[in-house]
């Protein structure tokens, strides 16, 4: 308990999901909550579960593809709160066409540009208006949502998984140019977790055949990765910079042939 205790953290799609979860658990160990989601009303209510719960913060309505959006976020915050010590850009771009992103010959651009605008563009605005802020500090803690999409080659979601490589990038480059001063990035590169949005598309079946992949007994939740967001943010990572962390339950440990071998030979 306590380890965000005097912090200020802004979370973005915060709504739902993995954003959700860390919001809840960062407030639960003592940070004031900044809650921002493309929906206003999903970021009240996460607000009004941490201040059911003894925390307090604030909520936004952001999109974190305008700029001008994003600019008031951390000038909301800092106008709030004084300080901005951890900036968790974790909104991803949301739209049924992502799961159906399955015909490189009809390669979809403007699904293209919408992800790269939301995933990447998005967080990267946002370590524009949050760094002088944090570098006149001398300390802060920004993290990435990414994906274990973003290290191997898929068969479809190409403009997702191309966003999350894209990402990696600026995760790396951010800790490279501005570790020196105090500065931290790392991303989070999540499996297969068991949000509102994967529920919706990942039917029984599926979620099976993910389970025979990974090599632990149960899929990821929201929670899991809430746990490594919060020990990326607080000050007992201090030697933590520019990791790329995989939280996917061990699902690109072993070769392709695991789940064979398991399965006939085990």
């Amino acid at each position: 308990m306590n380890r965000l205790q005097g912090k200020v953290c802004v979370i973005t799609g915060a709504g739902s999901g993995i954003g959700r979860a860390s919001a809840l658990r960062f407030a639960e160990e003592g940070a004031q909550v900044v809650v921002t989601d493309l929906y206003g009303d999903a970021a009240e209510a996460v607000l009004r579960s941490i201040e059911a719960a003894g925390g307090s913060g604030h909520a936004l309505k952001v999109d974190v593809g305008v700029e001008e959006d994003v600019q008031r976020m951390i000038d909301a915050t800092l106008g709030r709160f004084g300080r901005l010590d951890v900036l968790f850009n974790n909104a991803v771009y949301r739209n049924p066409a992502t799961v159906r992103d399955t015909d490189f010959i009809a390669f979809d651009t403007a699904l293209f540009h919408n992800c790269m605008r939301v995933n990447v563009l998005g967080g990267v605005l946002a370590c524009k208006h949050a760094l002088p802020h944090m570098l006149e500090r001398g300390s802060g803690s920004i993290l990435f949502t990414s994906s274990t999409s973003s290290i191997a080659g898929e068969v479809s979601q190409f403009s997702y998984g191309a966003s999350k490589a894209a990402l990696n990038w600026y995760v790396q480059s951010i800790a490279a140019t501005f570790g020196k001063r105090g500065i931290r990035c790392n991303g989070i590169l999540p499996g297969v977790i068991r949000t509102p949005a994967m529920e919706s598309w990942a039917n029984e079946d599926m979620k099976q055949a993910f389970l025979e992949l990974q090599n632990v007994p149960q899929l990821g939740e929201p929670e899991d990765i809430a746990a490594m967001a919060l020990f990326l943010a607080c000050d007992e990572a201090c030697y933590v910079n520019g990791a790329l962390m995989r939280v996917d339950g061990g699902m690109s440990c072993a070769t392709p042939m695991a789940p064979v071998v398991r399965r006939y030979l085990l």
